[in-house]
């Protein structure tokens, strides 16, 4: 601090010139790494503008600084205090950047019609694993639809049953008995996670499903992490008829997830899911999604169950190129993209649409794997 006071030029121009130009570059690199989180646009469509302010920013400031000779500190100003001060501009940008994006609630993207926690009705029941009971609901088919098969829906990660019944209340609503509940880990599951696959907990929910339903032919739909775990579930029983998977984590050819969640969450909510994931494990600590990926196998072709994979459209949580290339090592064709985001695809009317398709037989060639 003492050689910032004693330092001669100007001290407040350079620190000002050097906010600019992080700021500037910051928004350059958000552009250029789709970072769609942190950007104060918030839009995967709108990298062109984050990458006009971030050449503005960094273009303005350099010219602006450079033109006037007063800026300039004295030649026998010691290195150091102008690393200070390049230190300082550094994480005066950063705060500045994340104050911004935090405040950008539009990229809180929904394009939901409906409410996800606005779903009534049902079937309270338990799954007993081990003599923990874990809540679940049942919902038989309504609406007078022609009777489908019986759907078990798994959650995304961070998530719980709850979360998913206004999707699961559309599918009975179209005929399909559905079956939700909190994955070990999570919600009111009494369960931490101790087998990442969460065998235990799927084998007992599919007999309380073919239980409730009188029906041995079920499909399975699961959400991000839990279309991971559909996928697993599917390859080890033979009556699963189909896997519908919305917008599973990625994973590169080497094994290793290839998802971001920069690319889908902002500064605020970042900073709670890595304080506190949003899984526990069974001695209580709680479980990051990369790490749990990392746990699990390497994935594996399907054989004989019908697989429908939904994406988005752009990049979100995954790249459209990664998810291609996770479907690849399943065995299967290209993903249906969606214009949508991670966040809201479990609530939008055309991934219920494109749900529907599937399991009535109906979806795309390009989405299914025969």
């Amino acid at each position: 601090m003492t050689r910032i006071l004693h330092m001669r030029g100007d001290v407040a121009g350079m620190l000002l010139f050097f906010i600019l130009f992080f700021i500037g570059l910051i928004e350059i690199v958000i552009a250029w790494k789709k970072l769609n989180g942190l950007s104060v646009t918030g839009y995967p469509d709108r990298r062109a503008i984050s990458l006009v302010i971030g050449i503005l920013f960094v273009a303005s400031s350099c010219a602006w600084y450079f033109s006037r000779p007063g800026h300039f500190a004295y030649p026998d100003v010691e290195g150091a205090e102008t690393l200070m001060l390049l230190v300082l501009g550094l994480v005066a940008a950063l705060i500045i950047q994340a104050a911004a994006s935090a405040l950008n609630f539009r990229r809180r993207v929904s394009y939901s019609d409906y409410n996800p926690r606005s779903a009534s009705g049902g079937t309270r029941l338990t799954i007993t694993v081990d003599n923990s009971l874990i809540p679940a609901v049942f919902r038989q088919a309504t609406g007078g639809a022609p009777a489908g098969k019986p759907v078990l829906l798994l959650h995304d990660y961070g998530s719980d049953g709850e979360s998913s019944a206004k999707l699961a209340e559309a599918l009975s609503a179209r005929g399909h008995p559905v079956l939700t509940f909190d994955l070990d880990g999570h919600g009111e599951n009494p369960r931490g996670i101790d087998d990442p696959l969460m065998k235990d907990l799927l084998e007992a929910a599919l007999q309380t499903l073919r239980k409730e339903s009188s029906q041995e032919i079920v499909s399975i739909l699961g959400i991000g992490l839990g279309g991971t775990l559909a996928v697993e579930l599917a390859q080890r029983d033979p009556l699963i008829e189909q896997a519908i998977v919305l917008d599973p984590p990625a994973f590169e050819s080497t094994g290793y997830p290839a998802v971001n969640s920069l690319r889908e969450l902002g500064p605020l909510e970042l900073t709670r899911a890595f304080l506190k994931p949003g899984a526990r494990s069974k001695t209580g600590k709680r479980v990051g999604l990369a790490r749990l990926l990392e746990s699990m196998p390497r994935p594996q072709p399907l054989s004989d169950t019908r697989l429908t994979v939904l994406g988005t459209e752009k990049t979100w949580l995954n790249s459209p190129e990664d998810l291609s290339g996770y479907l690849k090592l399943l065995g299967g064709e290209e993903p249906l993209l969606l214009d949508v985001n991670h966040t809201s695809m479990a609530f939008q009317r055309i991934t219920l649409d494109e749900i529907d398709k599937a399991l009535k037989g109906s979806a795309g060639p390009t989405a299914t794997k025969a």
